[in-house]
C-alpha cells in the first residue's frame, strides 16, 4: 500500500478498462482541493487525489517547503524529489491495483503540484500518457540530463495553462517555462486566460477537452 493518503472518485461511467487520472494539490491545499473537479471531466475517468506529505503550520500540505527571501522564492528542491519519488511508487501500485499502464495514465496538477506532476512524466515517461501542468513553473535544470531520458519525452502530450494576472507566479515565469517545454519533444499545448493563480471557467473547459482527448480510442 501506498505511504501517502488518497481520495478516490470511482468513473461515473463504466468502461472495460477505466482510465486513470492522478490529482496534485498546490502548495498549502489538501487532497479535497481538486477533487471537486470531476463532474466536469470525462465520467470514464477514475480520479485519484493524492494528499502531499509535507503538514504546514498555516494549515494545509505541501510537496516541497517554500521559503521567501529577498531575493525571491527559496524551493527545497531535495524534498521535492523525494515527494517525486514517492509519487512514482504509488503510481506503480495504483496502476497496478487498477489494471492501468502508460496507455490510460494521466496527472494533472495544479501550481506545486503541476511541478510535481510534470517531474513523473519528465522522469518516468514511461508510465504516462500525459500530464495537465496547470499555473506551475520550471525550472531548466530540473530538466533530465540524459539523451534517452529526452528521446522517451518524444510526443508525451503535456497541457500548460496559466493565468495572465497570476500574482504569484508571473506570466513571465510561465513564458520561461513555455520556453524550457517548447525545447523538448514533447507535445505542448499552452493556453493563458484573463485569471489570477486559480482555474476559470473557460480554462476547466480547455482542460476537460485536453483530458477526453487522452483517452484511448475504442
Amino acid at each position: 500500500m501506498t505511504d501517502l493518503a488518497l481520495v478516490t472518485s470511482e468513473p461515473r461511467q463504466s468502461s472495460s478498462r477505466s482510465p486513470l487520472l492522478v490529482m496534485l494539490h498546490g502548495y498549502g491545499s489538501h487532497e479535497q482541493d481538486l477533487i471537486g473537479l470531476v463532474d466536469f471531466i470525462d465520467p470514464r475517468y477514475r480520479v485519484v487525489s493524492v494528499r502531499a506529505p509535507l503538514e504546514l503550520d498555516m494549515g494545509g500540505f505541501a510537496w516541497f517547503p517554500i521559503e521567501f527571501s529577498p531575493v525571491g522564492m527559496v524551493m527545497d528542491m531535495d524534498e521535492g524529489l523525494r515527494s517525486r519519488d514517492r509519487l512514482l511508487s504509488m503510481l506503480e501500485q495504483t496502476q497496478r491495483q487498477y489494471g492501468n499502464d502508460d496507455s490510460d495514465t494521466v496527472t494533472l496538477g495544479f501550481s506545486q503540484g503541476g511541478a510535481m506532476a510534470l517531474s513523473m512524466l519528465l522522469t518516468a515517461p514511461g508510465k504516462l500518457a500525459g500530464t495537465a501542468f496547470l499555473s506551475g513553473v520550471w525550472l531548466r535544470e530540473l530538466l533530465p540530463d540524459d539523451a534517452q531520458a529526452l528521446t522517451a519525452l518524444e510526443g508525451k502530450p503535456v497541457l500548460q495553462t496559466h493565468g495572465l494576472h497570476d500574482p504569484l507566479l508571473r506570466i513571465n515565469k510561465a513564458h520561461k517555462t513555455r520556453d524550457i517545454l517548447e525545447s523538448l519533444p514533447l507535445d505542448l499545448t499552452y493556453r493563458e486566460y484573463p485569471m489570477g493563480h486559480e482555474i476559470n471557467g473557460e480554462c476547466l473547459q480547455d482542460v476537460s477537452a485536453w483530458l477526453a482527448g487522452r483517452l484511448p480510442s475504442g
